[in-house]
């Protein structure tokens, strides 16, 4: 395990956490120092690594833009998924996101129920998914405007990065 950059990825997904907890946004500067962290970690293993962080970079971001695109993620999470692609790199890429967004849905949940607000979370999400499949249309969530239904989803996508990182073994790609 890499114990500088276990720590390294720690602290800039618990950041994101704290910075989309008391702002409600992921800044530019952590998330493009997150990615750009990543890429010199990955660069340090050789050429090899930093054109896999490289690319897992881009396509964590055209994911990002994707989902984005759907209102399924704000920005600021969008970009922090994208930087958690250069940490993982192109082969670790799904895995990466599969605990994120299982750590995302989790939170969410975990959410909606601390705010009395389970149904209304179930009932928008299955709109904005149903209008995404069946049309390809993007449908806001119905709760985004309420104060309990905007929620740091980047606290979610973190606990995934963080778990799905000590699962993979700390190492950098």
């Amino acid at each position: 395990m890499d114990v500088l950059a276990s720590l390294v990825l720690t602290g800039f997904s618990l950041a994101t956490g704290i910075a989309d907890i008391r702002y409600r946004r992921i800044p530019n500067w952590l998330t493009v120092g997150g990615a750009g962290v990543g890429v010199a970690f990955a660069a340090s293993t050789g050429v090899a690594g930093l054109v896999l962080a490289l690319q897992g970079l881009a396509a964590g971001l055209a994911i990002g833009i994707v989902l984005f695109r759907f209102k399924a993620l704000g920005a600021g999470d969008a970009k922090y998924m994208a930087a958690i692609g250069a940490w993982a790199g192109w082969e670790r890429l799904p895995a990466a996101y599969l605990a994120m967004l299982a750590g995302g849905a989790a939170f969410a949940l975990a959410w909606s129920v601390k705010h009395r607000m389970l149904r209304a979370t179930l009932v928008s999400t299955s709109a904005m998914v149903g209008a995404a499949v069946t049309s390809g249309d993007r449908l806001p969530p119905m709760m985004g405007g309420t104060a309990a239904g905007s929620f740091p989803y980047g606290v979610g996508l973190g606990i995934g990065a963080i778990a799905w990182w000590f699962w993979a073994g700390g190492l950098v790609s």
